[in-house]
C-alpha cells in the first residue's frame, strides 16, 4: 500500500506540473455540451425522447464519454515512460510491481474523478438537476468503469510500445463504443440491429445507469446491471494490466 501511495503521489505531482494531461480528457466533451447539447432541444420533444430535456439526458453520457476518452488513452502517459527509461530503473528498486500497477490506476482514477466533477459543475451551468446521492453513487462507476479503460490502455501500451499502434487500436475500439452507447442520441430512435448490437456494448449499460443516477432512479435495474458487468471487465482487465507490468519490470 506504501508503495502505490508514492507511486500515485508521483504521478500526481507530475499531472499537476503538467495540467495538459489534467483537462484535455475533458476538452471534447465540454465542445459537445457547449455546440451539440442545444441541437438535442429541437428533438427532446419528439415522442420516443427518454428524457424531459435535452441536458437531463446529454450530461450523464457526457460523464462515460469522458472516461471512455480520458482513461482510454492513459496508456500514451505509460508509453513516455517505456521510451524515458523509466520502467527500466525501477527493475534495479525493491518496489513491489503489484504496487506500481496499482500506483497508476490510483492516479487515473483520482484524474477522472477531478474530471467528472468540473463536468458537472459545467453542465449545472446548462441546467442540469442533479440527484446528489445517484451522483455519488456515479462517480463510484465512473472510477470502476475508468479502471477497466486505464487498465486495457496501459496494457496495449506495454504490448504494443509504439504511439501510432496504440493510437490506431484506441480509436478503432472507441468510436463504435462511443456510438452504440447511446451518448449521442437513443438507441432506441435507431434500427432494431442496432438496437441488438448496443446490448454487446458494456458502455450502453454505463450510459443507461449514469442518467439514472443523475435523475435519482436509484430503483433502476440498469444501475446493478452496469456495477456487475464493470466489476467483471475491470477484474479481468487489471489482472491482465498487472502480468504485463510484471513481465515488463521483471
Amino acid at each position: 500500500m506504501r508503495d502505490a501511495y508514492l507511486i500515485a503521489k508521483n504521478e500526481l505531482l507530475v499531472t499537476v506540473r503538467n495540467p495538459y494531461w489534467l483537462f484535455h480528457g475533458i476538452v471534447q466533451p465540454i465542445i459537445y455540451l457547449v455546440l451539440f447539447a442545444p441541437l438535442l432541444n429541437g428533438v427532446s420533444h419528439v415522442p420516443g425522447f427518454p428524457a424531459k430535456n435535452a441536458i437531463q439526458f446529454f450530461a450523464p453520457g457526457l460523464l462515460i464519454m469522458n472516461v471512455l476518452f480520458s482513461a482510454g488513452f492513459e496508456g500514451f502517459t505509460l508509453q513516455d515512460k517505456v521510451e524515458s527509461g523509466f520502467l527500466e530503473r525501477l527493475r534495479v528498486t525493491p518496489i513491489s510491481r503489484l504496487a506500481l500497477a496499482w500506483g497508476f490506476i490510483l492516479q487515473s482514477s483520482a484524474t477522472l474523478i477531478f474530471q467528472s466533477l468540473i463536468l458537472i459543475a459545467c453542465s449545472l451551468l446548462f441546467g442540469l438537476r442533479l440527484d446528489v446521492l445517484g451522483a455519488a453513487i456515479l462517480l463510484l462507476l465512473i472510477v470502476l468503469i475508468g479502471v477497466m479503460m486505464a487498465s486495457v490502455s496501459f496494457t496495449l501500451a506495454l504490448m504494443t510500445r509504439e504511439g501510432g499502434i496504440l493510437a490506431g487500436i484506441t480509436n478503432t475500439f472507441i468510436l463504435p463504443l462511443l456510438i452504440l452507447s447511446g451518448v449521442m442520441l437513443p438507441i432506441g430512435f435507431g434500427p432494431p440491429v442496432i438496437q441488438t448490437i448496443s446490448h454487446l456494448d458494456p458502455f450502453f449499460y454505463a450510459v443507461n445507469a449514469a442518467r439514472a443516477l443523475v435523475n435519482g432512479l436509484l430503483t433502476s435495474v440498469s444501475i446493478p446491471e452496469a456495477f456487475a458487468v464493470f466489476a467483471v471487465l475491470s477484474a479481468i482487465t487489471l489482472a491482465l494490466f498487472i502480468r504485463s507490468m510484471r513481465e515488463a519490470v521483471a
